[in-house]
């Protein structure tokens, strides 16, 4: 303790407090720490002997330092409001979390990314790189190279110890193509349709909000109002539409993620994630675009048929962080942060080209501007 009344007299000293009111404040007030000094008031002062105005620059030099984001102007960005997407590594450590999984954040995030893989053809990589390497190593009389069959191994052999260690009974038989497409038809069929519903529906609810506050007649009144001219604004004229719609519609899509993972839908979603960065992984070999006889990385995905344009590394980001906020929505209190909640949700919707997800393309024409595929179909 006596330490820290030594820093308090040091403190008050390089303030210049004469020493009588250090005193008093030590011993009268109670100050036996530094962070003590932060409750002391300008009555306080001048009752220890300090004239009002020193008493008043000494409590404003006491004040704690506000934190940076409480005196910073708020941007106009959803970033610090809507959570964030994790990166590939936390993914897919969340993905190991006792084997058995619940549909939760990573889950959904598998079921978005593989979604979208699949329509860029990401899990026939492999298959095409084999098959592309065996050609030119014919054509060119010319031995394959030894990758060549660690990438046949790793096409046919998936086990998925690596996330599913603590599942007994499960391996990479029970990932079979069957159950692949059917947890991708059902993203089609009940995901999709639900987020871009909710979309449509928060796009409503901006709308209202944005008419009523554009309207002439009622920005005239409140100016009245303000001014003294005599004129009531009637109830709820400025208000934000009720919000009690965007939720039900929340719901809606979490009654949509619940028909996505029924049954084994979890396991197969974490299985397809599992093989979408294997399949990265393996890309970023710099020795297989010479293996194909070709260039260079872009013109390697270009000869294989799954290159995909600027847009889609963007897509996949906004649209998984899009349904992952959806699902915060059920945490957000009423009142400004909800608000605040919902307008970034917009701004963030807004970006997602929605056409590209409606039905038109289920059962396996792609969404356009992601890419082409092997038959040049958009």
């Amino acid at each position: 303790m006596a330490v820290d009344t030594d820093q308090v007299k040091s403190r008050l000293e390089e303030l210049g407090v004469p020493v009588d009111v250090i005193e008093k404040i030590k011993t009268d007030l109670g100050a036996s720490t530094v962070e003590d000094l932060a409750g002391l008031t300008e009555d306080d002062l001048v009752a220890a002997g300090m004239k009002k105005l020193p008493a008043r620059k000494l409590v404003s030099a006491l004040a704690p330092a506000r934190p940076a984001s409480e005196t910073a102007a708020v941007a106009v960005s959803f970033d610090a409001v809507l959570p964030a997407v994790p990166s590939d590594s936390s993914w897919l450590e969340a993905l190991k979390a006792g084997g058995v999984l619940k549909v939760d954040q990573s889950s959904v995030i598998s079921a978005v990314r593989a979604a979208l893989a699949s329509r860029v053809g990401l899990f026939d990589v492999l298959n095409l790189l084999v098959k592309a390497m065996e050609r030119f190593a014919d054509e060119n009389d010319e031995q394959v190279d030894p990758a060549f069959f660690k990438l046949r191994r790793d096409m046919t052999r998936r086990n998925y110890a690596e996330i599913f260690e603590a599942l007994e009974g499960f391996d990479g038989n029970y990932v079979t193509e069957t159950r692949r497409k059917q947890l991708l038809g059902r993203v089609d069929e009940h995901l999709w349709p639900a987020i871009a519903a909710f979309f449509e529906q928060l796009r409503s609810w901006q709308s209202a909000w944005m008419q009523g506050a554009a309207n002439p007649a009622m920005m005239m009144s409140v100016l009245m109002a303000s001014s003294g001219g005599g004129n009531v604004i009637p109830p709820g004229m400025i208000s934000p539409p009720e919000t009690g719609v965007l939720r039900d519609h929340a719901d809606a899509v979490a009654d949509a993620i619940n028909r996505v993972f029924a049954g084994t839908g979890v396991q197969i979603a974490a299985a397809l994630a599992y093989d979408a960065v294997k399949v990265k992984e393996a890309l970023e070999n710099p020795r297989l675009p010479g293996m194909i006889g070709a260039a260079n990385r872009e013109q390697m995905l270009k000869q294989l048929g799954v290159a995909v344009s600027a847009t889609y590394p963007r897509l996949e980001n906004n649209l998984t962080r899009f349904v992952l906020s959806i699902m915060g929505v059920k945490d957000q209190p009423a009142g400004n942060e909800e608000l605040q909640y919902f307008g970034a949700l917009y701004m963030l919707g807004s970006q997602i080209p929605w056409d590209q997800l409606s039905n038109s393309y289920a059962g396996g024409r792609m969404p356009s501007g992601i890419g082409a595929d092997r038959k040049g179909r958009i």
